[in-house]
């Protein structure tokens, strides 16, 4: 991931951010630090729904029912 210090960031937005939403992401430091990331907005959609209660529900049922053998083909499932 790049990295964009933000006196940068603050001269060059309109630049990063056509940058981001081609697929760059960036770290955003402060003083040498980091201090935030900037992404594509699909990266974050999908960061956003990783975390997503009801998704993490499924993921946790689904792996518990691989792990016991209860899973289906591809074929089978037509």
């Amino acid at each position: 991931m790049a990295e964009i210090g933000i006196k940068d960031l603050k001269s060059g937005a309109s630049r990063v951010i056509d940058e981001v939403a081609g697929g760059t992401s960036y770290v955003v430091t402060k003083r040498g630090r980091a201090a935030a990331v900037i992404v594509p907005l699909e990266d974050a959609e999908d960061l956003v729904l990783a975390h997503a209660e009801e998704l993490i529900t499924m993921r946790r049922r689904a792996r518990d029912a691989y792990r016991r053998g209860r899973t289906k083909t591809l074929t089978e499932l037509d």
